[in-house]
């Protein structure tokens, strides 16, 4: 559920939750380049990655 900063940000109703999404990003050596987290309201989202699966070592 989001804190109060969160719910005034993103104009969120009492009791409307939130989607945490955590990524980090690889380069092609496995070096993290990237590391994102994002918040955003979980009712109006919808999700899709497609992501290259080559020869990291990392789970996809």
């Amino acid at each position: 559920m989001p804190d109060a900063a969160e719910r005034t940000q993103l104009h969120l109703a009492p009791g409307e939750p939130v989607l945490q999404l955590a990524r980090t990003t690889y380069d092609s050596t496995d070096r993290p380049i990237q590391a994102d987290l994002m918040v955003m309201p979980a009712g109006r989202q919808q999700v899709r990655y497609e992501i290259r699966l080559g020869g990291s070592s990392r789970p996809g």
